[in-house]
This record gives structure tokens, C-alpha cells and sequence, in this order.
């Protein structure tokens, strides 16, 4: 057993139900050879074995988010992006200076991108349009995307490098919002946002991509984060990956989802091993979301102020989805038909009945023993609906950070309190014996396993309310949804998201206990170690 690791003296929280609690560790090659007590650990080292005494320090399979976006956090966030956000950048009068200032100080034909407007938490937020960006920057390519990343506003500039004018012929599940001469009035939603964000991004070369990219990574490796997806995968990303692997960078492990908008999209199969970096299946967006109105809802958004002002939203808008049906059915079809694991990005409860009523004929035609078909973020779904899911195999991963960041807005000015209660509904679905997972959505929210799990168990927004005391998750179900339940989502249980022997050598270190430690402190627990296929990756102290 020479060159193998044995991990002791400290709490081994394993989340293998068949022994939840272990004395000690040992690991040889990257592979869990043993779990158990101290004792027993003798058979399995030998003089050569290395020694890490855990001091007191908490062991635990390493993290799983199991819906981000590693590559696209990276270009999303980073110089030369201008991040805008709330908490940075806290009223709209603010947000126009910013982007006054970058203006003035920009090289001339310089593209700009701003992330991170918000028209429920940015104070005085007015909406933006084609015409005020012009007189901001008449001669800069410009655009602000959304914090929820499903918009973007452009001036004229930005448009005429995109190639959008009155003749472009808008896209499937895409939306330009155009003056009756057809010309864009400023706002692009859903894919051709994606599209024309590329624009920018090959503006500003390989070389800023490849250092934003080792940020990204290093982020989420810093948060105990050994596994997440790439949930708008695209071709062209592999090389990036492939790249950073090469120049052994501690990447995590990574499933990809790549991103469909037609029923005729070339899906190639590849997995480069062991189990680091495979196309896990395929992502269609459904809807939009919440925060720019384009959920499909069975009751309406609220109406006053925020909703009518800031969104643009009529008195009875319910919202819709991105596609027609008979387009949507033929895509889910298509996928599903060659074998792929489909994962559907659901935020309205219609949108979701629409799915599952779509699910549930194709499953009676060709049954799919196994599919793991998944519902991404789940926004409004009702009880029934989780019941049905069970029913039909359909897994949810739960974007819970949107209590923590728009809890108040969506409580007070979107839905209400009685929908607001029932809001990414996760401990309701744990209870009902849902193997969902959390998810931070980066670039949307920070990545942090730790604060997901205190989010799920806390269900506090940013102004200190608890929105949803019932639908609370208990903390191991919480642990769970960041560990072997997010494994199971990406069809890795087997070889991830437990302390087991025969998996992955993947672990977190942390300063503290997560299940004895009160909710409310999860997410200050310290990451103090970060192991990957057997090896140190990170520490905390630079060791």
C-alpha cells in the first residue's frame, strides 16, 4: 500500500448511510481504499503511508454543485467586465455613473460590458433602452446584462457589431424588443442574449478568457467544490477545459449539459477520464425568469410599482415560455430519443405542468427505466407537482440562493406571501423522498455549498426574514443535496459524493462540524482543505 494516505484524529462524516461516521481514512492511487476505525486502518498502510492528522478538523466528501457554470462565470465576471451589482453598486443613479466613468475612460471602438442590473434591488432602478445607452456611449460598443443573466441592453454600437437590425430575423426561445420601424429598442432576452454576448467576449481575446478562467476555478476549489457542470456548454468549451487540465490546473471535476435551441443539434459523446471532464447530457431552457418576467405562471405576478415601472409587466401578465410547444416536444424528443439525460430549466409552474404533461406521454410511449430527467431551479413548484415528480422519476436541483439574494422582492412585489412561502419549495421535496440537488447557478450567485446548505436550512433573505419557515430542509437532507444527491443527479453516485471505498479520493477539510453547527453560522464555516483524485489541491494556509 506505498504512497497511500491515511486520514485520522478528527470527525470523518462520511454521508454513506451504511456508516455515516468514520475514525479514519485511507486512500491509494486517487481511490477510497478504507473506511473505519483507527484500528482497522493498520492492515491497509505501511511505513510508507503518508500521515495526515485531521487535528480536530472535520473530513467530508468533497462539495457538489450540481448546476453551474464554471467556464461561463468566467467570462461573465472579471476586467474588463464592469460588475454593477446591488450590493456593489446599491442605487440606479450609481449604476449610470459607473457606467459613465468606464465610458469616458474608454479606448475609442473599446467594447464594454457592465453585469449585474437588477430592477427589483437596485433603488430608483428606471429601465433602460437603446436611446439612453446612446447618449451614454454614442460611439462604444455597450451592454448591461441582468444579475439574472437572461437580459441585455445594447446601444446602437452594440447592435451594429452583434449584426441585429430591423431585417434580423429573431431566433427561437429568443426575444428582441423592437420599434414598429423593426429596429431593436435596446433589449434582447434568453438565447440571443448568449449570442451576442460572444460578441464582447472574442472582443477582448483568448488571453483575458484563460486568466478568468483560472479564477473561476480557483474560486470554486477554494469552496470545497470538487465536482459542478457546465450548464451552457457549447461545443467550442472543450478546448478551454481540455486546456486547463493540460496545464494542471486543480479544475473540478466537471459535467457538461450542452445548451439546445434546435431539434437538430450535433451532440458528440466524450468523457476523458476518470470521470473528470464528460458530456453529462443536454439543457433546453423552458422559461426565463422571475426577475424579468418571462415565467409561465398559473397566477399572475402582483401589480404595482415595481412589476408595472421597473419590469414593464401589464395587470394580469402570467408570462410564457420560450418556445411553441409542438417546438419545444420536438427538441425534448430529439434528445431524449438518442439516450440523453435531459435537464429543463423550469421556473413558473405552468412551465412545469407543461414539461411534466410532455414527460409523462413520452415515458407511456418508449418507457426510460432510469432517466434522471431534471427540472433546473423550480422556482413555483407546487406540491402536486413534487408528487408527480416523484411519480414519474423527475428529479429537481433548486436554486435556493434565490431566497437568500431576492427574498424580499419576490415575497413583497412579485408573488405575494402565500407563493413567496412556497418558493423553491426543496424542503418540501426532501420530505417527499426527492433526491434533489442546490445549486448556486454561478455567475448568478458566488459559488458556496456551505451557504446553500445555510439557505436551505434557514430559508433567510437578505433583510433578515424567514420566507417559507415549512419548507426548511433538515441539515443531513441539506448535506445531502450538495454531496451524494448531487452525485446521483449527474449520474456519478457510484464513484462520488461519499466517503466510501472504491470512490474518488474527493474531500473538503472544514474548521467545523456542518451538522452541529446552528444554521444560522453554516455558511461562515471556514474551508480549510480541499482534496481532489487523492491530492491537496488547496489549503487555506498556502501548505
Amino acid at each position: 500500500m506505498s504512497g497511500g494516505v491515511l486520514f485520522h484524529g478528527g470527525t470523518i462524516v462520511t454521508v454513506d448511510p451504511d456508516r455515516p461516521m468514520a475514525e479514519a481514512v485511507v486512500i491509494y492511487g486517487g481511490t477510497i481504499v478504507y473506511v473505519g476505525n483507527v484500528a482497522g486502518a493498520a492492515a491497509h498502510v505501511d511505513a510508507q503511508t503518508a500521515r495526515v492528522d485531521l487535528g480536530g478538523r472535520v473530513l467530508l466528501p468533497g462539495f457538489i454543485d450540481a448546476h453551474s457554470h464554471l467556464l461561463w462565470a468566467a467570462k461573465t465576471r472579471g476586467a474588463p467586465v464592469v460588475d454593477i451589482r446591488p450590493h456593489l453598486v446599491p442605487t440606479f443613479d450609481a449604476v449610470l455613473a459607473k457606467i459613465e466613468r468606464r465610458v469616458s475612460a474608454a479606448e475609442p471602438g473599446e467594447y464594454l460590458l457592465f453585469y449585474g442590473l437588477d430592477a427589483q434591488l437596485h433603488d430608483g432602478y428606471r429601465p433602460l433602452s437603446r436611446d439612453v445607452l446612446d447618449d451614454i456611449a454614442p460611439d462604444n460598443p455597450l451592454g448591461v446584462q441582468t444579475s439574472n443573466l437572461h437580459a441585455l441592453y445594447m446601444n446602437s454600437a452594440g447592435f451594429e457589431a452583434c449584426g441585429i437590425d430591423a431585417e434580423f430575423e429573431t431566433p427561437p426561445g429568443s426575444e428582441i424588443e423592437r420599434h414598429p420601424s423593426g429596429q431593436p429598442s435596446g433589449k434582447l432576452a434568453e438565447a440571443i442574449t448568449w449570442v451576442a454576448l460572444e460578441t464582447f467576449y472574442r472582443s477582448w481575446g483568448d488571453a483575458r478568457l484563460t486568466q478568468e478562467f483560472k479564477a473561476s476555478i480557483d474560486q470554486f476549489i477554494e469552496n470545497g467544490i470538487t465536482t459542478t457542470t457546465e450548464h451552457l456548454y457549447l461545443p467550442f468549451y472543450r478546448a478551454y477545459y481540455e486546456a486547463a487540465l493540460k496545464q494542471g490546473w486543480p479544475m473540478p471535476r466537471l459535467a457538461a449539459y450542452q445548451q439546445a435551441v434546435t431539434p437538430d443539434m450535433r451532440v458528440e459523446a466524450f468523457d476523458l477520464g476518470p470521470d473528470r471532464l464528460w458530456l453529462a447530457g443536454v439543457k433546453i431552457h423552458a422559461d426565463g425568469s422571475p426577475f424579468i418576467g418571462n415565467i409561465w405562471l398559473s397566477e399572475p405576478y402582483l401589480d404595482n410599482s415595481v412589476t408595472r415601472d421597473r419590469m414593464g409587466l401589464e395587470e394580469g401578465h402570467k408570462g410564457g415560455v420560450n418556445y411553441p410547444m409542438a417546438f419545444f416536444e420536438a427538441m425534448v424528443r430529439a434528445y431524449m430519443g438518442q439516450g440523453w439525460q435531459m435537464t429543463i430549466h423550469t421556473q413558473g409552474d405552468r412551465t412545469i405542468d407543461m414539461v411534466l404533461d410532455l414527460l409523462e406521454v413520452i415515458l407511456r410511449e418508449t418507457p426510460r427505466p432510469d432517466h434522471r430527467f431534471r427540472l433546473e431551479h423550480c422556482a413555483l413548484m407546487r406540491d402536486d407537482q413534487i408528487a408527480r415528480c416523484m411519480a414519474l422519476g423527475v428529479l429537481g436541483s433548486f436554486f435556493i440562493n434565490h431566497i437568500t439574494h431576492w427574498g424580499a422582492p419576490i415575497e413583497d412585489v412579485l408573488f405575494g406571501p402565500e407563493r413567496a412561502a412556497h418558493y423553491v419549495p426543496s424542503g418540501g421535496a426532501a420530505r417527499a423522498g426527492m433526491r434533489l440537488s442546490l445549486h448556486a447557478d454561478t455567475p448568478m450567485t458566488d459559488p458556496s455549498c456551505l451557504e446553500l446548505m445555510q439557505a436551505a436550512t434557514t430559508r433567510r433573505a437578505a433583510d433578515g426574514r424567514c420566507v417559507g419557515p415549512d419548507q426548511r430542509m433538515d441539515i443531513l437532507a441539506a448535506l445531502r443535496a450538495v454531496t451524494i444527491d448531487a452525485a446521483f443527479q449527474i449520474r456519478k453516485d457510484d464513484v462520488l459524493g461519499s466517503i466510501t471505498p472504491g470512490k474518488h479520493a474527493d474531500f473538503v477539510v472544514l474548521a467545523e462540524n456542518p451538522l452541529t453547527t446552528e444554521a444560522e453560522r453554516l455558511g461562515d464555516i471556514a474551508v480549510l482543505e480541499t482534496w481532489l483524485a487523492g491530492e491537496k489541491v488547496w489549503s487555506h494556509d498556502g501548505a
